[in-house]
């Protein structure tokens, strides 16, 4: 069932399932939450960084993962949930990216309501909202 989970997903992105395609993806999915390249690399064998880099780049262009920048200068990467919305223009998420100040866990979690952000003379093709915080299960 898994299996045909991953294969599914890459082939609703418009890609060819291959066997490192599907190793990557199958790590997003086991791990759950958003995840930084040193994670994915060492829960794959046999795959190369530049491999890995590429995977991860088209990924991003077919809209399955998203990836997310944090103020510390740390990236992660993230499967694209339903909340995501695709047009052949861009891609957004109708998400924050809190992480926790405790356990440093980055999760993404839906908003009811997005800010509108207008500047004269300029044109906005993506917000992102990064927050931090304590999260729920610290927080008991």
């Amino acid at each position: 069932m898994f299996q045909l989970q991953i294969e599914k997903k890459i082939k609703n992105g418009n890609l060819a399932v291959t066997k490192n395609r599907k190793k990557v993806l199958k790590v997003f999915l086991t791990v759950g939450r958003p995840i930084a390249l040193k994670t994915i690399k060492s829960s794959i064998e046999n795959i190369d960084r530049v491999t890995l880099f590429r995977i991860l780049s088209v990924f991003e262009d077919h809209h399955i993962i998203h990836s997310i920048h944090l103020d510390n200068g740390d990236r992660l990467y993230a499967l694209c949930n339903p909340e995501c919305s695709s047009s052949e223009k861009k891609h957004t998420h109708d998400h924050i990216h809190f992480q926790c100040k405790d356990c440093k866990e980055v999760m993404c979690l839906p908003i009811d309501n997005k800010p509108a952000i207008s500047i004269p003379n300029y044109i906005i093709d993506e917000v992102s909202i990064n927050a931090s915080g304590t999260c729920l299960n610290c927080n008991m």
